[in-house]
């Protein structure tokens, strides 16, 4: 004959009871993990666009810097056509006028043409700094705990190789009292204060002079991109705490990115000011 006890149910509740303060903590420890997966996958992602975010931001300051660049070797090439021109358009009285025109386009000083190069070299380094600057700016705006470094040169944006052209002209080398006059030209500076009138620097005279002869002058033409610009940066969070349950986790640990970009899409050389920023993969 079979007995049946009757249903126990403080019993029950007892084994509930400890199931729950048995599972309680594991249920805590799995919540605080999956929390802190969380924090560590969404810092990872946070730190690798702040690292795309500064490479950009540097590149675009590169591309502009380049953009310049290019803008101005389209000046220095009209300006050494321009030179090209003066020189070639008539006989010269002698050499030191001809001289005189070429060192007022190019004279490794202060001529026109040496005001835009030296305009080329300021940019060459200030973009480049600019380009620090901002990377340095996007860093500090979304992760300012973060260690940003620069994997690439940051004092010049590119090494630029100067071109030059051979200016032709013509010049008289002697004077002959009985021959009559011909036509010379001569120079004198356009902004000297003694010409009322505007004009290009060109005076033709008559004097009595023979014998032309022909030389050339090397005139700045425009530069060329010879060294790649880019910009390469590493980024480091340190290490710091777990939101949840740090002293069992052991925090955060340091973690790190990296991003490369680079200006494209224009030419110096050829004058094309259409630069532009691209990541690198």
């Amino acid at each position: 004959m079979i007995v049946f006890k009757p249903f126990d149910k403080s019993a029950q509740r007892g084994s509930i009871t400890v199931l729950i303060a048995f599972l309680l903590p594991v249920m805590l420890l799995m919540l605080a993990l999956v929390v802190n997966i969380s924090q560590l996958v969404f810092t990872k992602i946070k730190l690798q666009n702040t690292v795309d975010a500064c490479a950009l931001s540097a590149a675009a300051v590169q591309a502009a810097g380049l953009n310049e660049i290019a803008d101005l070797n389209m000046e220095m090439a009209y300006e050494n056509q321009k030179a090209g021109s003066f020189l070639s358009s008539g006989i010269w009285y002698n050499y030191q006028q001809a001289a005189a025109a070429k060192d007022f386009f190019y004279n490794s000083s202060n001529g026109v043409i040496d005001w835009i190069r030296r305009y080329q070299s300021q940019a060459n380094q200030s973009y480049a700094e600019d380009a620090e600057r901002v990377a340095q700016k996007v860093k500090q705006l979304n992760l300012p705990k973060s260690i940003l470094t620069a994997k690439h040169t940051t004092g010049r944006l590119t090494y630029l190789k100067e071109h030059f052209y051979e200016a032709g002209f013509m010049y008289y080398s002697a004077s002959y009292p009985d021959d009559p006059p011909v036509l010379t030209q001569h120079w004198f500076n356009p902004d000297d204060p003694r010409f009322a009138e505007a004009h290009d620097g060109r005076l033709r005279l008559p004097a009595q002079r023979m014998t032309p002869l022909y030389d050339s002058f090397q005139i700045l033409e425009k530069t060329e991109k010879k060294t790649p610009t880019y910009v390469n940066y590493d980024i480091m969070l340190p290490a710091h705490p777990f939101m949840l349950a740090d002293a069992i986790f052991r925090g955060v640990p340091a973690l790190r990115a990296t991003a490369a970009a680079r200006p494209a899409g224009g030419n110096i050389f050829h004058q094309r000011p259409s630069y532009g920023a691209v990541l690198v993969k």
